[in-house]
């Protein structure tokens, strides 16, 4: 393959996302928990039960625990292991949407959407945690090119890689690998005014013989080994109760979402709201199909889980491939009727507001490096007339570099809960008979270094 922005993007990806995961301990709470939980299942021999601190554990399907094993065999029992094939997730993502764009609008605008997704701080740090939600993220956008290539292109193996994607979304998260890009998928339909037609051509048959190939025979294994305690802890209360009702500890506030989108779509939160404005005012939302379907795969996310009573930031994850075609399309489309000077001044506030947070939370001075490159691009904004994609997006690029390979790196030894848990690890070396317990407190950071040897 001679694309060299595709190579680029792979290599690009790769050094941010994969080659540093060895450099920094895993962080509270969830994701010690899968690191774990993966560890106890290669201690047991145990590979279709997950378990945490040595008890059941059905939040999730297995997929996301067999890639951290996978990653153990070959790499170790270490960070590096256990992250490497979540974050190559990461990468098929930033590629998937890249070859996407390329066939159906220009190879600029799949090439800057791309690194568009690169750029967003949320995407690269849960690209990093050996944690389900990039692989979720990337087998629900798979599911969704996939539907938007069978429908358009008239192909039934798009159809079924559509299903597939499905499936292995539904094996990584829950149904909601298959309900939320059917309803995505029936509402662009129903609205381009093809629904009876297309549910017609579709392969129905195969599609779901597909599906359940790959989803059934964990499902039945878990189901036939623990009964109604899978049933009872994944189906009723992960799946049913966090939609319906509140989990403890997690918020149900209905601004939940709105009050931290401009920090977890940052920086091009302030971007977005106009992009969408324009897509409606310009009528793309009706002549562009791929304009039209991004809006209604973000909106779509978006607005399920609002819908869900129990919210999380990362649950929007699945938005982000189409929050980077719509911005990154409107920054390309309309670069000319851009006010580059207020622009630089956002981008220099949010610079500011990121200090200002660094100083507060009383982070080490090696954290205000992140800050570099983001004040570098307000001044490069305001002074040289360059497309602000092209303008921008390398300084953040870098900033993701720089808290991946520097900042990371150099708090390691400021944080508290891996040194206690290795050295609580010590304690109980020294004294076999010795037991430790939680009292109103439990870090699943402190018993992941505890009980793992090679951190």
């Amino acid at each position: 393959m001679k694309d060299r922005k595709f190579w680029f993007l792979l290599g690009i990806s790769f050094l941010i996302l994969v080659l540093p995961n060895g450099l920094f301990t895993c962080f509270d709470k969830d994701e010690p928990k899968y690191l774990e939980a993966a560890r106890e299942m290669i201690e047991k021999g145990d590979y279709i039960t997950p378990y945490y601190n040595y008890d059941y554990r059905f939040d999730k399907p297995i997929l996301v625990y067999w890639l951290i094993i996978i990653g153990y065999k070959l790499f170790g029992i270490n960070e590096f292991g256990g992250r490497f094939f979540v974050s190559i997730f990461g990468v098929f993502t930033v590629l998937i949407l890249y070859w996407w764009l390329r066939r159906w609008k220009s190879e600029n605008l799949a090439f800057w959407s791309a690194l568009t997704l690169l750029s967003m701080v949320y995407f690269v740090g849960m690209a990093t945690a050996a944690m389900p939600d990039v692989v979720l993220l990337f087998f629900i956008t798979a599911s969704l090119i996939f539907f938007f290539e069978g429908y358009h292109r008239k192909k039934e193996k798009f159809y079924l890689l559509a299903f597939a994607s499905s499936g292995m979304a539904t094996l990584t998260k829950g149904p909601v690998g298959i309900v939320l890009p059917g309803i995505i998928a029936v509402v662009y339909l129903i609205l381009r005014r093809d629904l009876i037609r297309t549910l017609k051509e579709i392969p129905w048959i195969k599609g779901f013989t597909i599906f359940f190939l790959i989803v059934t025979p964990w499902y039945f294994a878990v189901l036939k080994k623990h009964g109604y305690q899978f049933f009872k802890d994944f189906v009723l209360f992960h799946n049913v109760h966090r939609f319906l009702s509140k989990v403890p500890g997690h918020p149900t506030h209905w601004w939940y979402y709105l009050a931290n989108y401009i920090w977890m779509f940052f920086p091009w939160s302030i971007v977005f709201p106009f992009a969408v404005y324009k897509a409606f005012k310009e009528r793309r939302f009706i002549t562009d199909s791929v304009i039209m379907f991004s809006i209604l795969w973000f909106f779509g996310v978006f607005i399920f889980f609002q819908i869900a009573h129990t919210k999380l930031a990362h649950y929007l994850l699945p938005s982000f491939p189409a929050f980077s075609v719509i911005v990154s399309w409107y920054l390309l489309e309309f670069e000319k009727k851009l006010n580059r000077y207020l622009i630089g001044f956002l981008v220099f506030l949010f610079s500011s507001i990121v200090v200002v947070a660094f100083t507060l939370k009383g982070y080490p001075a090696i954290a205000y490096v992140l800050a570099i490159p983001l004040i570098a691009a307000a001044t490069v904004l305001v002074f040289k007339k360059d497309n602000i994609l092209k303008t921008t997006i390398p300084f953040l690029i870098i900033s993701s570099f720089l808290l991946k390979w520097v900042v990371l790196p150099s708090l390691q030894e400021l944080r508290a809960k891996p040194l206690a848990g290795k050295f609580l690890r010590k304690v109980a070396k020294e004294c076999r008979d010795c037991k430790f317990y939680f009292l109103n407190f439990e870090s699943a950071e402190i018993i992941y270094s505890f009980r793992n040897v090679n951190c």
